[in-house]
């Protein structure tokens, strides 16, 4: 489960307020893994998420062009490798369910990306929006 603390804020109340809508939805994929949840219901929560995380990227990318952001193209690729990490593990899941192994990578690589990305990269490009 994901917590939102201080140094995850980025000071942009726009993508700020979308990292909190992320980690919810992060923690409700999380949690349905300890509930009988039906494969489906997993599915369509797995798809919202999905859905969020592109518009959530596709938002915070446009803000950077609009400032100029000088890291843009590398950020928007870092976007792009948890986008493959995420379809990958969503494949994962629709091939096999829930699985100690499907488990293990959302917590470990969706999860922890999030959060590391988030507290670097995101932070960085929260002072660079201030400024401008």
């Amino acid at each position: 489960m994901i917590v939102l603390s201080k140094d995850m804020e980025i000071g942009v109340a726009k993508i700020d307020a979308q990292h909190k809508e992320l980690v919810d939805r992060l923690n409700a994929v999380t949690a349905m893994g300890s509930k009988s949840v039906s494969k489906e219901e997993t599915q369509k929560t797995l798809k919202l998420l999905g859905d969020y995380i592109i518009k959530h990227f596709t938002d915070e990318e446009a803000l950077m062009k609009e400032s100029a952001y000088p890291k843009l193209e590398a950020h928007k690729a870092l976007h792009q490798s948890y986008i493959a990490e995420f379809r990958k593990l969503n494949a994962e899941f629709n091939a096999n369910g829930y699985s100690p192994r499907f488990t293990l990578e959302l917590s470990n690589s969706i999860i922890n990306w999030i959060v590391r990305h988030i507290k670097s990269a995101d932070v960085e490009f929260g002072k660079h929006y201030i400024k401008k």
